[in-house]
């Protein structure tokens, strides 16, 4: 075996590799993406889903009782009264009694408009009254159409009831 001079050794070479830089401008997403489902999973299970009506009988307007009874107000010569059906047909009741029934919006405005020259007197300061009586199942569409109709056929005051059952 030969002897090889120290000087002869080859001193291994360092390697260096180059440097990965991460772009700055790209942004892990990942737990951003964790953290909203996260969220959207608490909001829904502690949302409450409630199946309550929409609509509910008003309070009494005063505490003391009188002799009628509060649903039905006094039958007056300037007063149209509408019925909403939970099927959300119209009747229309006309201040001297008389029953038609309406299944459109426009039916219902032909109807009041009748219904309000019969009443009209012709005053300027003359005040026509509508009553609506929606029944608990109707749709609300249908009662806002009841007084988009009243309005254009010129009644002034309108009232809403929601009732359980017509008699």
């Amino acid at each position: 075996m030969s002897q090889v001079a120290p000087s002869e050794i080859d001193e291994p070479e360092e390697v260096s590799f180059p440097k990965k830089e991460l772009p700055k401008d790209d942004m892990d997403m990942t737990p951003m993406v964790d953290v909203t489902f996260l969220l959207l999973i608490f909001f829904m299970i502690t949302a409450s889903f409630s199946s309550e009506k929409v609509f509910e009988k008003p309070p009494p307007l005063s505490e003391t009782p009188s002799n009628k009874p509060p649903d039905k107000p006094p039958d007056q010569f300037d007063t149209v009264r509408v019925q909403i059906d939970e099927f959300n047909a119209y009747t229309i009741i006309f201040p001297a009694g008389d029953e038609r029934e309406a299944s459109s919006k426009q039916d219902l405005l032909l109807a009041l408009s009748e219904a309000k020259s019969e009443i009209s007197t012709g005053k300027e300061d003359e005040v026509l009254k509508m009553l609506v009586d929606a029944h608990e199942e109707c749709i609300h569409v249908a009662i806002v159409a009841a007084l988009d109709a009243g309005r254009e056929a010129g009644f002034s005051s309108f009232s809403v009831t929601v009732v359980e059952e017509f008699e």
